[in-house]
């Protein structure tokens, strides 16, 4: 799932919440919309971790966020829970924005940095996400939701099964350059699944 061509493809043929998460995305003009900033579906829901609540990501490239947000402003601003927020991303220390509103049932979060999506830390986490749970099955899901559902944000569950000490974002980061062989490797020391 490394492009937006795959992902989709992947929620139109998944469970019955990624495929009405693509529905949504197609109907709401998200995709679309957005063409010019290389929108990327991501986040728990093409993984398969969602829990009820849980936000449709959308990640975007935005080398000028003001244009950016008109734009979103100018398309989503009458959606209920509307709002903007700009601020520095952790560990990378670059601008970003990160608009929020509600599309029928979904929570929808669009987050743009001026970097290409394949380089933002939220895009990397996702692929470590999806490797592990790749290799952990049915089993790793069910932890993994289960860890959120009383509470836990993704980074840190993926932190706990893996027993990383420190900040979960930061050392999930770190996995990223790990081919699939060393990752599954290490974590099959980790892990019982």
């Amino acid at each position: 799932m490394k492009t937006t061509a795959e992902v989709l493809a992947h929620l139109a043929s998944g469970n019955e919440r990624q495929r009405d998460a693509h529905r949504v995305l197609k109907q709401s003009g998200l995709i679309s919309n957005l063409e010019a900033y290389t929108p990327y579906p991501a986040g728990t829901v093409p993984i398969d971790i969602d829990i009820p609540g849980s936000d449709l990501d959308i990640l975007c490239e935005a080398p000028d966020l003001d244009a950016f947000e008109m734009i979103v402003t100018q398309h989503y601003s009458g959606m209920e829970h509307f709002s903007c927020q700009r601020g520095t991303g952790l560990g990378d220390g670059l601008a970003y924005i990160a608009c929020s509103f509600q599309v029928e049932d979904w929570p929808v979060e669009i987050f743009a940095q001026s970097v290409q999506v394949n380089k933002q830390n939220a895009y990397l986490h996702m692929l470590v996400e999806w490797e592990l749970l790749q290799l952990w099955g049915a089993e790793g899901h069910a932890e993994i939701r289960r860890l959120k559902s009383v509470g836990l944000k993704t980074e840190p569950a993926f932190a706990e099964v893996l027993g990383l000490q420190g900040d979960p974002y930061v050392e999930l980061l770190q996995l990223a350059d790990w081919s699939q062989h060393e990752l599954w490797f290490w974590a099959r020391q980790r892990t019982s699944f």
